[in-house]
């Protein structure tokens, strides 16, 4: 097998919430996006090592993907953001201003890596 090229990537949100959300109704909301995104990746083989956070206190959302095989940063960003927003909808968010706007107040790109597999 042979090794593969890895880009993490980590997004921070602000979520739009009503006034009335509870802190524990923000953190079930991450919760839903982190099991989208588990589902997404078992159906595909391009990201993996997903990871979701949240901070009530601050109305935000923190994502972070694995992307396999794409070295690109802007095709790196879009991929992650597709994947993204569709977690969204299958934990029950609305997207209306997507593209992202406002965009995301975070992005991190780690750079580009070889993974070896391990035997």
């Amino acid at each position: 097998m042979s090794a593969r090229k890895a880009t993490q990537l980590s997004l921070q949100f602000q979520l739009a919430a009503a006034p009335a959300t509870t802190p524990e109704m923000f953190h079930a909301h991450g919760e839903a996006v982190m099991r989208g995104l588990l589902e997404l990746e078992r159906l595909n083989s391009d990201f993996t090592d997903s990871t979701v956070s949240t901070d009530a206190a601050e109305r935000s959302i923190t994502v972070e993907i694995l992307l396999l095989d794409e070295t690109d940063p802007t095709r790196v960003l879009g991929r992650g953001l597709d994947l993204i927003r569709t977690a969204i909808h299958a934990a029950g968010g609305s997207t209306r201003n997507w593209p992202v706007s406002p965009l995301p107040s975070k992005v991190n790109m780690a750079t580009t890596q070889n993974l070896t597999p391990t035997s």
